[in-house]
């Protein structure tokens, strides 16, 4: 059943971009729920490529591809903290926060760099054919690595960081992996398929025949809706992940490239490389409900702890979008798998849980008296002032 609560979007993006060693050049633009906006667009340098995010850490790990380096971001400042001198040509770039190993392929160099980002050093280099694109899998430390000139998808243990074993997908692009079900998608530009592979088991479980051109691939683990983006047709194919069945498809914007999302908020995020904007859908609706300009956009990472969202193209730089947005409802929050104890309300009001379990967010001093009347209970920490 579709929720029609209205949202505001409040973006703000600053468009820096990587230059040799920690410098940067910093862009601003504005951007309002009147869709207005300004742009100062100065000589960009430099070739930020990739980006992942390790949000317990609040750092940012974008790949530079003709430096050869590895530019590690203040999540919260958006300043350049260390340049790591990696393998050549770096392209995609993953991370497994529960150990906070980094693993970066250098797309013509036919390696992958394993770095710890404790001590920022690379601690091994394994060999393998055309590393492309990453996925990570934190819950049982899995990483996949596909290779669209060998045709292949590489396994790799991240305990021991050798490849056990590897499966073949004609032309694979875009990776992604849930990490609660185990369950592995794979895009093959080429078939205009997806490929689906249990991790759990080692094999090849279905192919979705989606449209033309699919690239970029999410899946949100607490939905279990896989998002997949068709270059060709400019659309995002919603696939059920329970059936392996395509239940949506949404009209985006031109040429879109890659997709992330949010999975508490269930709000998705597409680059369109050909429009010059970024789509942004209502998971739960599936439908865009905001369209946000920006230069060049690519690839896309994103921290769903502080709602940062990260657009970069080599040769056009890097784009940090700020989204401030209305509060989601308890009922919304509750609906996309957050207990209710976890219910986060907007500034000003506190959480009561009613005597039937459900939240509410009212005004403290109301929690405090609705508390007092045996309507429901503040769970700790309490919000009294």
């Amino acid at each position: 059943m579709a929720l029609n609560n209205s949202r505001i979007f409040l973006m703000s993006i600053i468009v820096g971009v990587l230059l040799a060693g920690t410098n940067s050049i910093l862009t601003n633009y504005a951007y309002s729920e009147k869709l207005s906006y300004s742009v100062s667009n100065p000589g960009l340098e430099g070739a930020p490529t990739s980006a992942t995010v390790n949000e317990k850490t609040n750092r940012v790990y974008i790949t530079e591809f003709y430096e050869g380096k590895l530019v590690v971001l203040d999540g919260k400042t958006n300043e350049i903290l260390e340049s790591i001198d990696v393998v050549r040509t770096p392209f995609g770039v993953g991370i497994n926060p529960e150990t906070n190993m980094i693993y970066v392929g250098g797309e013509y160099a036919d390696t992958l760099s394993i770095i710890d980002a404790n001590t920022n050093q690379v601690i091994k280099e394994i060999f393998l054919k055309d590393p492309y694109d990453i996925a990570v899998n934190p819950n049982n430390n899995t990483v996949y690595v596909t290779s669209d000139r060998s045709n292949l998808v590489s396994v790799i243990d991240g305990r021991t960081n050798e490849i056990v074993t590897s499966f073949e997908v004609l032309v694979p692009c875009g990776i992604a992996v849930n990490p609660k079900t185990g369950i592995v998608y794979v895009t093959s530009e080429s078939e205009n398929v997806v490929h689906v592979w249990d991790g759990n088991k080692n094999q090849q479980i279905a192919t979705i025949q989606v449209q033309e051109s699919p690239r970029g691939v999410t899946v949100n683990p607490v939905t279990n809706m896989v998002y997949v983006t068709n270059q060709e047709t400019n659309t995002v194919s919603v696939i059920d992940g329970d059936t392996n069945e395509i239940i949506n498809s949404i009209i985006v914007g031109e040429t879109p490239r890659r997709v992330v999302l949010d999975p508490v908020s269930n709000v998705i995020y597409v680059s369109n490389q050909g429009s010059k904007d970024i789509s942004v859908i209502d998971g739960f609706e599936n439908k865009v409900i905001e369209t946000i300009p920006v230069t060049e956009p690519f690839e896309l990472a994103i921290n769903s702890e502080t709602g940062k969202l990260y657009s970069m193209y080599y040769g056009g730089g890097i784009s940090i979008i700020t989204k401030i947005t209305k509060q989601t409802s308890p009922l919304k929050q509750i609906f996309s798998g957050v207990d209710s104890h976890d219910v986060k309300c907007k500034e000003g009001l506190g959480l009561i849980i009613k005597n039937d379990g459900t939240p509410a967010c009212v005004k403290p001093y109301t929690a405090i008296n609705l508390e007092e009347r045996g309507w429901g209970s503040i769970p700790p920490p309490c919000c009294k002032p």
